[in-house]
């Protein structure tokens, strides 16, 4: 989730975000710092949903009931996603943006374009395409079934709308998959297995990021064919490296303690409000403060914030279901 927040607020000095507030100062360090995190904190995030997905199903013998699976997760993500929206996310966008009715329908009641809350669409939409399809075949017809969903999302994402996320959805179905063999493969990998690979993976994920960065003169649809595999490899190696890095540093410094214990439970609500934060202090602060020190502010003041947030919603069980906390 840190990483997600840090993407946001570097994102804008790269360009392509949050477009309608002028770019008076670009900074290439900053966009490329986005960029690679844009590598993998989303699908890292997929990626642990899947892991935690196996060993709660296949070793614990959960989600049984799909009934019951589909609503637990409708209330975790889906909730928070329509009152986020109504509530913060479209009232906020609406002031910069100026949307049409016709617009928001489109945006957020269709999905195309929901903001952050994207992420919420398409994590439902992988629960229960994997359960109900996915995870009915064996571990070769899952893999094969995976490939044909993400060539698929790519291929419809040329000229289909992507609402309720469907198609992006088809394309972190493999993010998701890849957590379910490492738990099924890896259950138990020790500390140091961690922290070896994960600087393996990290440098593949690094030499792959700046390879794709580089402008090679080929032909328009070669460029494409070598972006999307080099792409993927990288988000893939990226998923992999954070999921066993942060492993790592958990098995070392965690500590089970108040304060952790809130930093978790409130994460979800930093990542639910912090980015229209960061844009109400771009559109006031961005032209007189310099990129790094606008990029901290970014970041502190929209954890500090939306913490808080989570903080006093948290307290009363109506809002608790609101924001999807039990």
């Amino acid at each position: 989730m840190l990483s997600v927040v840090l993407c946001h607020s570097a994102a804008f000095y790269g360009g392509n975000w949050f477009t309608v507030c002028s770019l008076s100062q670009p900074n290439e360090f900053l966009g490329l710092l986005s960029s690679w995190l844009g590598t993998f904190h989303v699908e890292g995030f997929t990626l642990i949903s899947g892991y935690i997905y196996y060993y709660i199903k296949f070793e614990k013998d959960g989600y049984r009931d799909f009934g019951k699976y589909i609503g637990n997760k409708f209330q975790r993500l889906l909730v928070p996603y329509i009152a986020v929206s109504i509530f913060w996310v479209i009232p906020i966008a609406s002031i910069f943006y100026s949307y049409s009715l016709i617009e928001v329908v489109r945006k957020f009641l269709l999905g195309e374009s929901p903001a952050q809350l994207w992420f919420l669409l398409m994590l439902f939409n992988v629960f229960v395409i994997y359960d109900s399809i996915v995870a009915k075949f064996n571990w070769g017809g899952q893999s094969l079934i995976i490939i044909v969903f993400f060539l698929a999302g790519v291929a419809l994402g040329k000229f289909c709308p992507n609402i309720f996320q469907i198609l992006t959805s088809m394309r972190y179905l493999l993010y998701f998959h890849i957590g379910c063999i490492l738990r099924r493969k890896y259950p138990n990998l020790p500390a140091h297995s961690m922290l070896k690979y994960g600087v393996v993976f990290l440098v593949v994920n690094l030499s792959l990021f700046v390879i794709i960065n580089i402008d090679i003169q080929l032909s328009d649809s070669m460029t494409k064919v070598i972006n999307l595999i080099g792409k993927t490899c990288c988000d893939v190696s990226g998923a992999i490296m954070a999921f066993l890095l942060l492993s790592w540093l958990a098995s070392k410094v965690y500590q089970q303690n108040k304060l952790s214990q809130t930093l978790i439970t409130l994460s979800f609500p930093i990542y639910l409000f912090h980015q229209q934060i960061i844009c109400i202090l771009l559109w006031n602060f961005s032209t007189m403060v310099n990129p790094y020190i606008m990029c901290v502010i970014n970041f502190l003041c929209s954890i500090l914030v939306s913490y808080y947030m989570g903080k006093v919603l948290m307290k009363h069980k109506a809002t608790r279901y609101l924001i999807g906390i039990k």
